[in-house]
């Protein structure tokens, strides 16, 4: 059992970045390596917020990177299409991909990973007005979701199931699709009850949310964790400890889904092992992208689960020695 925490054509993303200065190349960068395109998330959600800052490591060690707006579900897709060189993935999509399990209709095959980046918590929040407690009582209800796209509208989709609601998201009322800012606003309008995101807490669309409306987030109980294992091994455990937010006082369990760092298998080696070392070597650059990157080493890089290891990135983590 995973080891308890306690805490299509994709779209640019041009409004990520600044304006760059020009940098001279690494010496070691691969000659063959002029671009690099960064499949990150939907707007307002963690993934589109730290692409910007990884993009401009990889930018200031000599190859220009554009972070483009993706999903945790198609992010894998477009990888394996080879619309990118990399891209952001959750462990949990990426095992079903791989088995063809759903949201995904076949095996996704030729994508392998890079690096671990940092866990994710999914979060569930509705208004203590709705009086809502339980997964089970949202059948019906005005929710927002997230694009179909996505890791976090799976993983509400799935815990629905493990609560009994055979239907998924299809037994609920989704008013609204976007990312969790987009989701917090409709709670404020009232337009839905609640919203959804895995992300690493504290997540802002949450604190203002709670700052702004009393709200619970709804927790995942060891029985309804016990079969989102069965549905999917990629979901790991973990607590938003109390606190986190206003007004919520007390732990709350729920599960957690790993980013990881994506790329096709065809990625030369010498790219995969550049990218890899150029991140590791940054570490403490990375650290302070945010709280989520807290410990980022090569050790923590190294713990890919579901998918294999790019050759290329095998190879530094041996000479790094964090593997055999």
């Amino acid at each position: 059992m995973p080891s308890r925490l306690t805490l299509s054509k994709v779209v640019p993303v041009a409004a990520l970045l600044l304006a760059l200065p020009s940098f001279g190349a690494s010496a070691d960068v691969p000659s063959d390596l002029s671009r690099i395109t960064l499949l990150t998330g939907a707007p307002g959600g963690s993934w589109y917020a730290y692409s910007a800052g990884i993009a401009e490591i990889f930018t200031e060690a000599g190859v220009p990177t554009t972070p483009e707006q993706g999903g945790g579900n198609s992010n894998i897709m477009n990888i394996a299409a080879g619309n990118a060189e990399i891209g952001f993935g959750l462990t949990a999509a990426n095992h079903a991909a791989k088995i063809g399990q759903e949201p995904f209709d076949r095996e996704i095959t030729g994508v392998v990973g890079l690096s671990v980046l940092f866990p994710q918590f999914a979060h569930t929040a509705v208004t203590v007005e709705s009086g809502i407690t339980n997964y089970s009582d949202l059948k019906g209800q005005r929710m927002a979701s997230q694009s179909r796209a996505t890791g976090s509208r799976w993983i509400f989709h799935d815990t629905l199931r493990a609560y009994g609601l055979d239907g998924g998201e299809d037994d609920l009322d989704i008013v609204v699709r976007g990312g969790p800012g987009v989701g917090g606003q409709a709670v404020r309008d009232r337009q839905a009850i609640g919203f959804i995101a895995t992300v690493f807490p504290p997540a802002s669309a949450f604190s203002e949310t709670a700052a702004s409306i009393p709200i619970r987030l709804l927790p995942i109980d060891d029985e309804a964790y016990a079969k989102l294992q069965e549905l999917n091994p990629g979901y790991g455990r973990g607590v938003i400890p109390a606190g986190t937010y206003p007004g919520i006082d007390e732990d709350i369990p729920t599960v957690t889904d790993d980013t990881v760092l994506l790329a096709p298998a065809s990625l030369p080696e010498e790219h995969a092992y550049w990218i890899t070392k150029t991140l590791a070597e940054n570490a403490e650059r990375v650290m302070k992208l945010g709280p989520p990157f807290r410990g980022f080493s090569p050790e923590t890089m190294a713990k890919v689960m579901v998918l294999d290891l790019h050759p290329g990135a095998r190879r530094y983590y041996q000479e790094a020695g964090v593997l055999p």
